[in-house]
């Protein structure tokens, strides 16, 4: 059977270069805690860098291929349930078959049958999904496709029949009957097993049946136990009798699973791996649909981006937002949610980010970075609207812990950023917030400003969130530079002019460092002139 994938478009070859090299965002910006499997009793995420490093692209041919997917499942509910329903099964077939590996030959055969059942399950699940679905997408038009021919094919639903029985068979096995031949001296010379039935055996009052010499009964009632059960569940006769047991009843199946096992096994090898392998391809695409209804049941908007190429270097977002602040404030306080437009363009593809602390520079800050990364997944991006390009990397420096050894705060920043300055391209982007606040506004601001020529000569993409207004009024004199593939702007948090309070609302503008300051002062009463209105004012009402 044809190789195929829900991620990635057919004929597709993973190359090298096409996942982010860095992928220490993925935790930076709590994109953990944004992507959930919705479906109970799956195989959590093992390794998630790992995983992540395997299905992050830089290719904007396989994100708008996982996108139209993803469209699709949003569009189509019911597959979506199917999805949910048969991802426990396919991760069971997948436990099944590491299991055989440890078990004995007919054990594993009965192994086989049960995957046979549980893929016949997915199959009858996704074809009564897909069979009532519209589906556009590429992906999920060749699923489609290869389960109505598996379906619809003669051999599957002989299979689906035959192993059924057979399954039903084997499951109905309740007990053994053992024979046992002995000699003059009541010494047993051999036993076996002379039936197999569908129920279980009943003991009852032993001294009594004795005694009474009670053989009306049914064959299902017995005098004694073999093995002292109950008692000494470790000891070496129940052992041996176990093992004399479950190797009387692999002879027994033997040969009627012999008959079953090659069909059974080249039936598996050929035709199941294709599930198999979707397994995590669908847990990433059930985890894309989960936060988009997510974010959608609390009131916020989500869009399925335009996708550009990476030469485009793209970044045009419409209300984007930060979808950890859109989880904290819940439904119910979703009209508190500011959204700001930002994007990057030849005016400006380097900001310099500043504005009143807590004034929402970090926000915007993360949830730029928030919609590169689910983007490059293929999920659907926190904003009324998008247009992007996928980054080779994205980069993320936010404040220091201070916790390298012999470094220091400053040493450890400057050397985070010796590193990033080490791996990116023009096609990278570059979050940074609160960098290089460790030391004072000068050194901060000499240190900055070479950074941020460095970016801007290698031409990436950045924010530069920072108190440090002094560095944002030397734009000029940091674009003077002959030789730079990026401009670089500014860009600020505002606060209401009268109020001095907060607005969360981030505008392409000059900052003016005095202003927040300045509202806060008059706010309280200590500008000079309120100082000296104040003391006037004290002295009339004395001297009255």
């Amino acid at each position: 059977m044809d190789t195929f994938s829900l991620l990635y478009p057919r004929g597709y070859t993973k190359q090298q270069g096409n996942s982010p090299t860095d992928l220490s965002f993925y935790h930076k910006l709590g994109v953990d805690r944004l992507i959930r499997i919705p479906v109970k009793g799956t195989m959590p995420w093992v390794d998630e860098h790992k995983q992540f490093a395997d299905l992050l692209t830089t290719d904007a041919d396989v994100i708008q291929y996982r996108l139209d997917v993803v469209e699709d499942l949003i569009n189509n509910p019911k597959l979506c349930e199917a999805l949910e329903q048969v991802l426990p099964k396919i991760e069971t077939i997948a436990q099944l078959r590491a299991d055989k590996s440890r078990t004995s030959d007919v054990t594993s055969s009965l192994y086989s049958i049960s995957e046979i059942e549980l893929y016949t399950d997915c199959v009858d699940l996704l074809y009564n999904a897909v069979e009532a679905a519209a589906v556009q997408s590429d992906g999920l038009k060749s699923l489609s496709a290869i389960i109505k021919e598996v379906y619809n094919s003669e051999e599957y639903q002989q299979l689906k029949s035959n192993s059924r029985a057979l399954m039903e068979q084997t499951r109905s096995i309740r007990s053994v009957t053992i024979g046992v031949n002995l000699d003059a001296q009541l010494n047993a010379v051999e036993a076996g097993v002379v039936a197999v039935n569908s129920e279980f055996f009943r003991s009852g009052d032993i001294v009594d049946r004795i005694l009474r010499l009670d053989r009306t009964d049914d064959g299902f009632r017995c005098l004694t136990p073999l093995v002292p059960y109950g008692h000494n569940r470790a000891d070496q006769r129940s052992t041996a009798f176990n093992s004399a047991i479950n190797n009387a009843i692999d002879i027994i199946f033997r040969s009627a699973v012999r008959t079953w096992r090659p069909l059974i096994r080249r039936y598996l090898a050929q035709n199941t791996d294709y599930l198999v392998n979707l397994a995590r391809e669908i847990r990433l695409l059930l985890g894309a649909v989960e936060f988009a209804q997510r974010m959608r049941n609390l009131g916020m908007p989500v869009c399925k981006p335009e996708v550009c190429p990476r030469e485009d270097k793209e970044f045009n977002v419409r209300a984007i937002y930060n979808p950890h602040i859109a989880v904290s404030l819940g439904k119910e306080n979703a009209r508190q949610m500011v959204f700001n437009n930002f994007s990057f363009d030849e005016d400006g593809m380097i900001y310099i980010l500043t504005g009143a602390n807590q004034g929402g520079k970090t926000a915007v800050t993360y949830a730029v970075g928030i919609v590169q990364a689910l983007f490059q997944l293929g999920f659907y991006v926190p904003a009324r609207a998008a247009k992007l390009s996928p980054v080779d990397n994205l980069l993320i420096h936010f404040p220091s812990t201070g916790a390298a050894v012999g470094k220091g705060r400053l040493g450890e920043e400057c050397d985070n950023l010796r590193q990033i300055l080490a791996v990116i391209s023009e096609y990278s982007m570059v979050l940074m917030d609160e960098a290089i606040s460790s030391t004072s506004a000068v050194e901060a601001g000499y240190i900055a400003g070479e950074v941020l020529q460095g970016l801007a000569l290698i031409g990436a993409r950045g924010i530069f969130a920072t108190h440090l207004h002094d560095l944002a009024m030397r734009v000029d004199e940091l674009n003077a530079h002959g030789n730079l593939k990026s401009k670089i702007d500014t860009l600020v948090a505002e606060v209401d002019s009268e109020s001095a309070e907060r607005t969360f609302k981030i505008s392409r503008i000059k900052p003016d460092g005095l202003s927040y300051a300045r509202s806060i002062a008059e706010q309280y009463g200590i500008t000079l002139e309120q100082i000296l209105e104040n003391r006037r004012r004290s002295i009339r009402q004395l001297e009255s």
